[in-house]
């Protein structure tokens, strides 16, 4: 599974371009899973139906399960905990967020005061056009990378997953070159 954020200011374009990421990543025949991260409530069902009425009696965690199935959590989780969540939930190749700016994996930025060590890419999301995404998605596939505690090489001198997550986003390392490690529950 290979993780990469899409993150900026507020009205920098972020949506549209995890949209685009999506579809392009879909297109090229990946699992994709997403994570929409808000400093604001988000509500995921509507006012009356069973799972809100669920969600106001009590319940910190609302499933529902139909045509589809969603999770209501009452409190926000650590973005670890969601991804290994996640890692263990289906056998996604890629999962796309939007937000988490503080976290440690593969950025791609979209207003330049967010920049950090962890940026790859730096886009107007306003401007990109289908070949800058399709290059977008290049650079994901060769740039994102795994839970940064589930990486591990054995023969390539590093022996800490922060320093290999930033080696692979610096193109020195490649997740081919990884040791397969499985992570338990």
């Amino acid at each position: 599974m290979k993780i990469v954020s899409i993150v900026g200011k507020k009205n920098t374009g972020k949506t549209s371009l995890t949209v685009k990421v999506i579809e392009e990543l879909t297109k090229r025949g990946y699992n994709v899973a997403s994570i929409k991260h808000s400093h604001h409530s988000i509500e995921m069902d509507k006012e009356n139906t069973d799972t809100w009425k669920h969600k106001q009696a009590g319940a910190n965690l609302v499933v529902g399960v139909g045509s589809t199935t969603f999770f209501n959590v009452k409190k926000e989780h650590d973005l670890n905990r969601i991804l290994y969540m996640l890692k263990h939930f289906d056998d996604f190749d890629f999962v796309v967020i939007e937000g988490y700016k503080r976290y440690n994996y593969p950025k791609i930025i979209t207003s330049p005061d967010v920049k950090d060590d962890y940026t790859i890419k730096e886009v107007d999301s306003f401007t990109i056009d289908e070949e800058g995404v399709s290059q977008l998605a290049d650079l994901i596939e060769e740039r994102g990378h795994d839970i940064i505690d589930t990486l591990f090489a054995n023969n390539c001198g590093f022996n800490n997953g922060e320093v290999i997550a930033r080696e692979i986003r610096q193109g020195n390392l490649s997740v081919d070159d990884l040791d397969k490690i499985h992570s338990y529950l």
